[in-house]
């Protein structure tokens, strides 16, 4: 349930050493329309009530799901975000579930690894003004499939997720346990309602 401190940024409100809060962990796929539609509702609509914020520790997890050979770019895109601007984290995971259809399995499939990247951050500069170097996601030559720069941070999410039993997204686990009752067509007075039951 914890961050490693290096992963911080993954908190989606600020952190707070109160032992009696609650964590609600999301699991979520950038590529997967039903976890867009739960990240706008949680985030981007957030109307729960301000005493969560106080109460509840939300944090974004990675679910990167391998039918979707794109979500492992868009997702390597958002670790280079939180490395290199934590503080405009969550505007970025926005922008590209915003705009994620341009990275559908039809609008790539005759795209080169290196043209994915490129359209990625072009999306993320044009709704955000965030920049990253290109080179960093670029396969290193030093060895042989070695990845890039960002592959120990992809490794590091996809066996958290894996050591947590996770399979779909999105899935949501409060204090450690996964719920299924949770769905990602829940509305914020649904969430409302079903956290009060938490406190």
């Amino acid at each position: 349930m914890s961050l490693l401190p290096k992963y911080a940024a993954y908190a989606l409100n600020s952190s707070s050493n109160n032992s009696n809060r609650h964590t609600v962990e999301l699991y979520l796929d950038l590529v997967c329309p039903f976890s867009a539609r739960l990240w706008s509702t949680v985030v981007v609509d957030n109307k729960l009530p301000e005493k969560f914020q106080s109460q509840i520790q939300f944090i974004f997890r990675h679910q990167i799901q391998p039918w979707h050979i794109q979500s492992t770019l868009v997702h390597t895109v958002i670790m280079a975000v939180a490395r290199e601007h934590p503080a405009r984290l969550f505007d970025a995971i926005t922008a590209l579930f915003k705009r994620q259809r341009e990275l559908f399995d039809e609008h790539i499939e005759d795209k080169s690894q290196v043209e994915i990247y490129q359209k990625i951050l072009s999306i993320l500069h044009e709704e955000t003004q965030i920049q990253l170097d290109l080179e960093q996601f670029r396969i290193k030559r030093t060895e042989a499939n070695a990845g890039n720069a960002l592959t120990t941070d992809v490794k590091y999410h996809i066996k958290y997720a894996r050591k947590h039993a996770v399979h779909v997204s999105p899935t949501v686990f409060i204090d450690g346990l996964e719920d299924s009752e949770i769905s990602s067509s829940w509305t914020n007075e649904q969430w409302t309602k079903y956290l009060e039951k938490l406190q």
